[in-house]
């Protein structure tokens, strides 16, 4: 019973992990098309054509396991109901956060500014940041194959595309 119970945990831990990220995606999607709000999709395809033979070796891996990349920025003014939107989303984000049960791997505070990154339980997933200050709140979403050198890239800036 416990063998089939373990082959059950490894082939549907990739599926909670791509559930996490169609969550992330949901969320975005409500936002993205709320006014006030600037939001950048970066495909696969324009992914793979900043890949090439323009870059090292290491940057084209690290990017190949990046599927897509979501960038959603709101200004501190953007309002709905008299509530900030910025408020609404760090409470969807929130909520998706402690239910899905992201892990905090970052906290940085500084002066009025909050950056947080989050990652899902498995590789199949999302790594997510989170930055508030007193003038805009963002959120970036790196959607893909989220492993230990996505993640150094992420924190140290390794990704250069020439």
């Amino acid at each position: 019973m416990k063998r089939v119970f373990i082959i059950m945990v490894v082939l549907l831990f990739p599926i909670v992990g791509t559930g996490q990220a169609k969550q992330v995606n949901d969320i975005l999607d409500k936002y993205e098309k709320k006014k006030n709000v600037e939001s950048i999709l970066i495909s696969p395809a324009l992914l793979q054509l900043a890949g090439g033979s323009n870059v090292d070796i290491t940057t084209n891996e690290l990017l190949s396991k990046i599927s897509q990349l979501r960038i959603l920025n709101i200004k501190s003014s953007a309002m709905e109901n008299g509530v900030p939107l910025s408020k609404l989303l760090r409470e969807d984000l929130d909520q998706l956060i402690e239910k899905e049960k992201l892990n905090r791997i970052i906290r940085v505070q500084d002066n009025d500014e909050l950056l947080e990154m989050f990652i899902t339980q498995s590789t199949k997933g999302v790594l997510l940041f989170i930055a508030s200050g007193s003038k805009e709140f963002s959120v970036i979403s790196i959607f893909g194959e989220i492993d230990k050198s996505v993640i150094n890239a992420a924190i140290s800036g390794e990704i250069k595309v020439k």
